[in-house]
């Protein structure tokens, strides 16, 4: 089972933006040493005087230049407020500076606040998130078309990340099987879709490797905590039962039987978690919690006589 991490750079009450981006540095340096695959940030623009970042591309190379073996990326950028050309070039140099271990998660998201500036627009700042999307996959891909026209985005010929077209729908794969991204799933934002539909999920699958000639990757998307304390965990239950989000709250037990479950129900390749708790101690209990799960699990997956 592979196992990741997202990240929204929130932190307590006592807790200024610096602390709480420091405090995500641990947590990424721990998650690096316990072998979790992925580490991605969000991109929010929600007010919010202590948040560690809005746009999470400035933390993103000083994460990847921490890191070993984590792979870094996010989840995702908002393309609605970026220059789709800026994005390709830097997540491209990053991707060759960090040993391929980039990924570019893109969301159809924005922030009307940030829109209303009146800032000088950008190229392509008036296009869909449809179409920005379609220019940062050619931008990576289409070299040659670029090298026609006398443009290049350094290194020539390196390494592109991996994309990832995100979404809270369970039919929401259009745009990965028609740009070959691979593909994200949440079910813990307060619009998510929940019904697995796995016959559809499993059919889309089909049709990218036949159109592809590739497999697609797949991750689930949840939010929860795992801890020790059933106190501490009967607390969460509360918060979260006013939070407009699903979580997923319990201790490693819970988790060992729910995290499997969860891949073959959804038809994922691997869960992608974020944690609820905001309070780095405990977020770093989670860790190695589920650390222990996923190495229970692949024990188990070794012992089975049919591996």
């Amino acid at each position: 089972m592979k196992l990741s991490l997202l990240e929204f750079g929130e932190g307590d009450a006592g807790s200024n933006s610096l602390v709480r981006l420091r405090n995500v540095f641990d947590y990424a340096l721990r998650a690096d040493e316990l072998g979790f695959h992925r580490i991605w940030l969000a991109e929010h623009h929600h007010y919010n005087r202590r948040r560690a970042w809005g746009c999470p591309l400035a933390v993103i190379p000083v994460i990847a230049g921490m890191t070993e073996r984590i792979r870094v990326g996010t989840g995702g950028i908002l393309l609605r407020l970026h220059n789709p050309f800026d994005v390709a070039s830097q997540f491209k140099l990053w991707n060759n500076i960090y040993a391929n271990r980039l990924d570019l998660g893109l969301a159809n998201g924005g922030s009307p606040k940030i829109e209303s500036l009146e800032l000088p627009p950008a190229p392509g700042a008036t296009a869909s998130f449809d179409s920005k999307f379609e220019q940062v996959v050619a931008f990576l891909r289409d070299e040659e078309r670029l090298r026609e026209r006398r443009i290049v985005l350094p290194p020539f010929q390196g390494a592109v990340p991996d994309l990832w077209a995100l979404s809270t729908s369970a039919r929401g794969f259009h745009r990965a099987l028609q740009h070959g991204t691979h593909y994200v799933r949440s079910i813990f934002h307060e619009v998510a879709e929940r019904e697995p539909q796995l016959e559809a999920f499993e059919a889309f699958k089909a049709q990218f490797a036949q159109r592809h000639g590739r497999p697609v990757k797949t991750i689930l998307a949840i939010s929860g905590s795992c801890l020790r304390n059933e106190a501490r965990l009967r607390a969460l239950r509360r918060e979260g039962e006013r939070d407009d989000k699903h979580h997923l709250i319990g201790t490693a037990s819970y988790f060992s039987e729910v995290l499997p479950e969860l891949l073959q129900t959804y038809g994922a390749d691997e869960i992608m978690w974020r944690d609820m708790s905001k309070h780095l101690d405990e977020k770093l209990e989670t860790l190695e919690l589920l650390a222990s799960v996923v190495g229970q699990e692949q024990q188990a997956c070794v012992a089975c006589p049919a591996h």
